[in-house]
């Protein structure tokens, strides 16, 4: 439902570099800082930015044209409202916007338990009722196949903080896409299906489950070969962690090994989310195909094949 291909865009303090990913039905989370570039990449997904290069798709379409646009439902942290409608007056405006004679209007908020907002003009609402009002516009909207969300855990009224979990498991079921942007470990976790890693506006792969890496248990062992931005930061970090069990450095960069893939891949998004390492590049590397450094239970990385840190 939603692909990027190549994608770079900045709006300071935040750049987007060479994005590639795609994200189907289900509930997904990219995880990092706001300076990262999460809000930038939400908002070039709901068709409020166009990037500086690439292709983003979405569902099947460019979410610039109109009729993509009334598909997809963007809450952002900080919402803007027109001060002077009611809330009633604004669901029945988004359902002419997104072409939707059908949808619930007013009794749509009751997915939230929010119908008391109905009567209240929008420059009454704080913060948390403005978002949601949107939220519940979306969900309840049939239109909607796609609903981004900026920091769901955040600045969100009460009684649709506390339905919003199970709510958006429902809505996800019925086919449709959630991707949430949020600093917090914590909620994405408690919400999504997979979690990707946002770090200085490089994209990573889901880190949880690990098995959305593709990988599996195996035997033999696992090698994985990463090129980063700080190869002694991640060497070190990686050297604390049980699950890696063994680690080379060369011009072409790392290869950390482990008898456990998922684990293995674990441990190095463990690492990587702590260092705040960007990574450049990440592949698998079947059987047994160096002699891997052990690493001792020290921060040192010393004394094994490769270059040296000193």
């Amino acid at each position: 439902m939603i692909v990027l291909r190549g994608v770079a865009a900045r709006r300071a303090p935040m750049t987007l570099s060479d994005l590639n990913a795609s994200w189907d039905r289900g509930i997904h989370a990219i995880l990092g800082a706001p300076t990262d570039g999460g809000p930038l990449l939400l908002s070039l997904l709901a068709g409020a930015e166009r990037p500086r290069q690439g292709q983003i798709r979405v569902l099947d379409g460019d979410p610039l044209e109109t009729s993509i646009r009334s598909q997809i439902a963007f809450v952002p942290l900080h919402p803007v409202l027109p001060d002077a409608l009611r809330v009633r007056e604004i669901l029945a405006l988004a359902r002419r916007i997104r072409g939707d004679a059908r949808g619930p209007g007013v009794s749509g908020l009751s997915v939230l338990e929010i119908e008391s907002l109905a009567p209240r003009l929008a420059r009454t609402l704080g913060p948390g009722e403005g978002r949601a009002v949107l939220l519940a516009e979306a969900i309840a909207s049939p239109r909607v196949r796609v609903l981004l969300i900026e920091e769901p855990g955040v600045r969100l009224e009460p009684r649709a903080a506390r339905r919003l979990g199970g709510v958006l498991r429902e809505f996800a079921r019925d086919g449709r896409v959630v991707l949430v942007v949020t600093s917090s470990a914590r909620d994405a976790d408690a919400l999504a299906d997979d979690t990707w890693q946002l770090r200085a506006g490089c994209l990573l792969p889901p880190c949880s489950p690990a098995a959305s890496l593709g990988l599996e248990p195996s035997a033999t062992g696992i090698n994985l070969h990463l090129v980063v931005s700080d190869p002694r930061a991640l060497t070190a970090a990686l050297a604390r962690e049980s699950d890696v069990e063994g680690v080379t450095y060369d011009d072409a960069g790392l290869r950390v090994h482990g008898s456990n893939a998922i684990a293995l891949a674990e441990a190095i998004g463990r690492t990587v989310a702590a260092t705040e390492v960007v990574v450049f590049e990440l592949r698998m590397e079947g059987g047994d195909a160096t002699s891997p450094y052990r690493p001792r239970d020290t921060a040192g990385a010393t004394d094994r094949p490769g270059r040296e840190f000193t």
